[in-house]
């Protein structure tokens, strides 16, 4: 085949080149649009990462003055003596029975007062029967 034979019509070679033309010019939009895009991409990144360190810092500043509080506070405790959170607690658990022990008794005085009003309802329900024309009742424990 030779090519210097080869009769084309122009329309087809007009077609031809202004295809060429046609994909020549995409693709330097193409290349226009990534270039920008990189650059709008490189932009946030180095605004992203500015944000970043300013947000470690100050996340790093509050550490710092959490570690300070938490020191001082620790500082002050001091030695702590086993022997007198050991006596610190006899000393509770001897209060606990002291207090139990009264409540026992304040039960015990609660339920005699008690049934002495259920023996004055009584009366009173006797005293009603009677005429005496009182209806208030008392209690009505156990």
């Amino acid at each position: 085949m030779d090519l210097k034979n080869i009769k084309l019509p122009i329309g087809i070679i007009a077609v031809i080149v202004a295809q060429a033309f046609g994909i020549i010019w995409y693709v330097a939009q193409l290349d226009s649009t990534v270039t920008g895009l990189d650059v709008s991409v490189a932009e946030m990144k180095e605004t992203q990462s500015d944000v970043d360190v300013a947000v470690l810092q100050t996340e790093v500043e509050n550490l710092k003055s959490q570690v300070i509080d938490i020191e001082s506070k620790t500082s002050t405790i001091g030695e702590i003596d086993a022997d007198e959170i050991w006596e610190a607690i006899t000393d509770l658990e001897d209060r606990i029975d002291d207090l139990e022990t009264i409540d026992a008794v304040m039960e015990n005085e609660m339920r005699t007062i008690m049934s002495d009003h259920s023996g004055f309802s009584d009366v009173l329900k006797e005293l009603n029967l009677s005429g005496y024309g009182d209806n208030r009742t008392y209690g009505d424990y156990k």
